[in-house]
């Protein structure tokens, strides 16, 4: 038997979130939000997300929340509208294209950190009520091919009773910034 080790582990908390952060800074929203439109940023008017805000691409945030506070949105000079991918309920086989880098954001920050911020924002939604315990178990970055993240782990949640159920799925970024998600 071979015991593999993670490259890096992640734990996700509700707690912890985008949508606790925006619940505490603006008015309540009441569930995840399952896109992020891309605009352009008036740091006058708006405010990075402090729980991403160490995901950055030229020293500006990627997440920032509207003028309103009412929800979350990525800089439209880095990448294109997000539309959130819910790994915990896609069926094996299943792929979902997540967004897009511009040409400004291409290749300006590493994928492992690409592929973390989209999960630490539930663009890649690895939990459901409490929060998930991941593993980056492979991974490959090659000029041609785009970058290629294997995650396993499991997602908590409580329905009468707790569940923990296991989670498996890869992360890509094709060298053209296409951002997308499958589950083998």
């Amino acid at each position: 038997m071979t015991i593999r080790r993670c490259l890096a582990t992640l734990s996700i908390d509700h707690g912890d979130s985008v949508l606790a952060e925006q619940r505490r800074v603006g008015p309540h929203a009441d569930d995840f939000w399952d896109r992020y439109p891309a605009v352009y940023l008036d740091p006058d008017t708006q405010v990075p997300v402090e729980v991403t805000s160490s995901f950055q691409i030229g020293g500006t945030p990627l997440l920032w929340f509207s003028e309103d506070k009412t929800h979350p949105v990525v800089n439209a000079a880095v990448m294109s509208d997000l539309v959130v991918a819910d790994v915990t309920r896609m069926a094996a086989g299943g792929r979902a294209e997540i967004g897009r880098l511009t040409e400004l954001g291409l290749g300006r920050m590493p994928g492992r950190d690409l592929a973390t911020f989209l999960i630490r924002a539930r663009a890649i939604a690895t939990y459901v009520h409490i929060g998930a315990e991941l593993c980056l178990a492979d991974e490959t970055d090659d000029a041609r091919a785009g970058y290629r993240a294997h995650f396993t782990g499991s997602h908590t949640y409580f329905t009468s009773k707790k569940h923990v159920q296991p989670l498996d799925f890869v992360v890509t970024i094709d060298p053209e910034g296409v951002i997308a998600v499958a589950v083998p």
